[in-house]
């Protein structure tokens, strides 16, 4: 049935039926409005598409049914996929892993502006900088400025939830003692950045980052200059759903032991 029902809709002219009818119930003749479709193939489509219960008639008129408005959403998601071919080429085993509603939820790319590293890293950080609440990262982002400017957020109250890859997670362990060896701080300060801050480890081809729901930024493959940068809340959204389903999949870097190693190197423990 999935074998037929693939064939079926891959006709081009199926796919705009399909589109046409999403806005509204249409009769045959509105069918025909679509470039290329004749009275008799606009009926034998619809009478298929009526068989597969994609379709329905009703006084005269034919709307999509649950399923048809299923299989129209998954079809856009196709289309959204093969856009941006380019971008995710060699990501097949990443892919693979992903669930289905993030796979789907590719038209969300749609959504965002296409920005070089630069321009993205600038807008990324100035995000930073003006967090309030909280920022989730994949990255593999190893600067002492950046570090030093997330410590100093930390202490305003604004957590982290970070997720480093293993061939970066020394230098970001170095780095990110550094910062802390250079902040001159109580021992109930550290303690802050110790509880606003959690690392943990998964290798992976993207970078991403989410701060306060208000801006996200994605690199599907780090190979490429191309980010996506969006204010949008159902990009965001998206974006969060990937974050928090390679956390849950990330293993615990316990980050919390470099803190304490600095209270303990500065005698405050």
């Amino acid at each position: 049935m999935g074998g037929y029902l693939i064939r079926e809709l891959g006709n081009q002219g199926r796919i705009e039926i399909l589109r046409k009818l999403k806005n509204k119930d249409c009769g045959i003749a509105d069918i025909t409005e679509i470039d290329g479709v004749s009275l008799s193939t606009a009926s034998r489509i619809l009478s298929k598409l009526e068989g597969l219960d994609i379709v329905e008639k009703s006084n005269g008129k034919y709307r999509l049914t649950g399923f048809g408005v299923a299989v129209e959403k998954i079809l856009t998601s196709l289309e959204c996929v093969y856009e941006y071919r380019d971008d995710i080429l060699e990501l097949s085993e990443f892919i693979s892993v992903l669930p289905s509603g993030f796979v789907a939820g590719f038209h969300n790319l749609k959504k965002a502006t296409v920005m070089d590293v630069e321009s993205a890293l600038r807008i990324g950080i100035d995000a930073v900088a003006n967090a309030r609440d909280y920022g989730l990262y994949v990255d593999k982002v190893i600067s002492y400025d950046v570090y030093r400017l997330m410590a100093e957020k930390n202490l305003e109250g604004v957590s982290e939830r970070v997720i480093s890859n293993h061939e970066t997670l020394f230098g970001r362990r170095s780095m990110f003692k550094k910062v802390l060896m250079d902040m001159d701080l109580c021992k109930e300060e550290y303690e802050i950045i110790k509880n606003k801050v959690e690392i943990r480890i998964l290798d992976t081809p993207i970078q991403l980052g989410v701060i306060d729901g208000r801006l996200a930024v994605l690199q599907l493959n780090d190979r490429t200059d191309r980010i996506y940068v969006s204010s949008d809340r159902d990009f965001i959204r998206w974006c969060e759903y990937l974050f928090w389903y390679l956390w849950e999949r990330a293993e615990n870097a316990e980050w919390g032991k470099i803190v304490d190693e600095v209270m303990v190197e500065k005698g405050l423990v």
